[in-house]
């Protein structure tokens, strides 16, 4: 048994079924190995699609994805999907191969230290630099990215070592473990916080989705009519019609007027970041935090922090309340609701048509008609998340629909696909994209029709980079290197051995879509659109 053979040993053991791979120099031993040991190598024709991959697969899945990718700047190219697992807090692997120990900073091919590049956004990073320490870096790395907050890990894998003569060893199967229980002192605290306030909203973040605590926040949110609001691009941990839901927070595009007026934000699992206001979002609003990990309560300043498993925490947050008799704040939520549907009214009679031309709600109306509710959706793309979010994402927002994530990325989606197809071979996969998005790694539309990866890739094309021409064109009174050229995206499919079809009406789109669907290959439906940014009053 080689190095590279154990390494490969380590990762079925890990439950780990399939790879994304681009191939290169210092990955052949340990693409062979997968081969031989029957883990699946789905390969793209750019690391950053293997990247994404990985990660996205972290993000749907809760489960560690793995990215091999060869050295250099292949490496470089692949640390994208890495830091969009870093700002998501998402568990994947980035394998890289590297040249020989012996001439490591000697000018070996592609001579270049992996491990300084990827520690900065990896909660673990090493190098791979003893054979007979495979099986428990493999371990520390695989519960590292489950553990607490989840993240993404490197481990550098060097080609004297894959080769290296190795031998067998057992090895556990690392698994998420629970965050920390609350303090009963700081659960007494947060009752007082919630029992002095009059207009509470609950933020529930990723941590929420990562930590398996959506039932504990619809549970907590039915029992005191708490309105509840996920913070843009976040992790979607409400999975059912909620009533309390009242959609995103720190959209450009807007929101509904409650935080300028709350009085209490309960964070869960959430960021301290500008999406909230940095947790003040008015000057007579305090907040109280509950976060698994230690350097998030860090960050800033709140009235409260809670260090504990955002789900435990509700629970027990709820009990505290039941025994105090708290009351629910029905009033306030009456109004929160609706000031939610006045604004999502208002964004909608905001899309303006041109003439007979299509519009990002038509798309948006579409998906909803036409989508099942079992099917992995991924949002790829500025204005055209933004009419997704303000519409769609309304009265429910599950995990099995996937957006950039906090990075803001664009780009990722044909990775997404791909990996929610490969990770989820029986549920419809769409992936909703902007036509600046679709055309970052459009490249591997052609992998996944080689590799079987069937998928329905709806891009709206307005030919420019929309969200950040509606900044633009207010302080500047023009365009700045925000339009783009036409594509004929239908063509360019078929060009690529995929499905392409041209639609210009709603009628069309809804047939296409359906149809795609039940396609064994991707289907791009290329759906020209006029621009235009959600507004309304907040």
């Amino acid at each position: 048994m080689t190095g590279a053979e154990l390494f490969v040993q380590c990762l079925a053991a890990q439950g780990v079924e399939w790879v994304s791979a681009l191939c290169g120099n210092g990955l052949n031993d340990v693409l062979a190995a997968c081969h031989a040991a029957g883990i699946r190598v789905i390969d793209t024709r750019n690391e950053q699609t293997a990247g994404y991959m990985a990660e996205s697969w972290g993000r749907l899945s809760g489960r560690v994805g793995v990215c091999l990718a060869s050295s250099g700047v292949a490496h470089v190219n692949a640390l994208a999907g890495v830091v969009n697992a870093c700002f998501d807090g998402a568990p994947m692997l980035l394998v890289t191969g590297a040249g020989p120990r012996r001439t490591a900073g000697k000018g070996h091919f592609q001579d270049l230290e992996h491990v300084p590049l990827a520690a900065p956004v990896c909660k673990f990073a090493q190098v791979l630099d003893d054979v007979d320490r495979i099986p428990e870096l493999v371990h520390r790395a695989f519960a590292t990215a489950l553990s607490g907050r989840p993240g993404p890990v490197h481990l550098t894998f060097p080609m004297d070592v894959q080769q290296a003569a190795a031998v067998a060893a057992p090895m556990p199967k690392a698994v998420a473990a629970c965050g920390p229980l609350p303090s009963p002192a700081l659960v007494t605290r947060a009752v007082d916080l919630l029992a002095a306030a009059q207009r509470p909203v609950l933020i529930a973040g990723s941590g929420v989705y990562y930590a398996g605590a959506e039932t504990a926040v619809a549970e907590f949110a039915a029992a005191y009519a708490v309105p509840v609001m996920v913070p843009i691009w976040d992790r979607g941990c409400v999975p059912g019609p909620c009533p309390e839901f009242m959609g995103v927070t720190g959209a450009a595009s807007g929101d509904p007027r409650l935080l300028p007026d709350a009085d209490l934000l309960l964070l869960v699992g959430a960021e301290l970041d500008y999406r909230v206001g940095y947790g003040l979002p008015n000057p007579h609003c305090r907040t109280l935090r509950i976060h698994v990990d230690p350097a998030r309560l860090a960050r800033g300043r709140t009235d409260l922090d809670i260090l504990a498993d955002p789900g435990a925490a509700l629970r027990a947050l709820d009990e505290a309340a039941a025994a105090r008799a708290l009351t629910g704040y029905e009033p306030w939520l009456a109004i929160a609701q609706q000031r939610r549907d006045e604004f999502v009214a208002a964004v909608r009679a905001s899309a303006t048509r041109p003439g007979e031309q299509l519009h990002a709600l038509d798309i948006v109306d579409a998906l909803a008609a036409e989508v099942p509710d079992d099917a992995v959706l991924i949002v790829d793309g500025g204005n055209i998340g933004q009419w997704f979010h303000q519409t769609l994402g309304r009265g429910r927002y599950p995990g099995r629909w996937l957006t950039c994530g906090a990075s803001g990325v664009v780009g990722f989606g044909l990775g997404g696909a791909m990996a929610a197809r490969a990770g989820f071979p029986r549920q419809p996969v769409v992936l909703l994209s902007g036509d600046g998005s679709a055309t970052f790694t459009i490249g591997d539309l052609e992998r996944a029709v080689h590799q079987e990866l069937p998928f329905v890739m709806i891009v709206a094309d307005d030919q420019r980079w929309g969200i950040v021409e509606s900044g633009q064109v207010p302080r500047y009174g023009a365009a700045l290197s925000s339009h783009l050229g036409p594509i004929d995206f239908a063509g360019l499919a078929e060009s690529l051995k995929a499905m392409g079809t041209r639609v210009g009406t709603a009628a069309q789109l809804c047939e296409a879509l359906r149809q795609g669907m039940a396609q064994r290959t991707p289907v791009v439906i290329h759906v020209p659109i006029c621009g235009g940014m959600p507004t309304a009053a907040t």
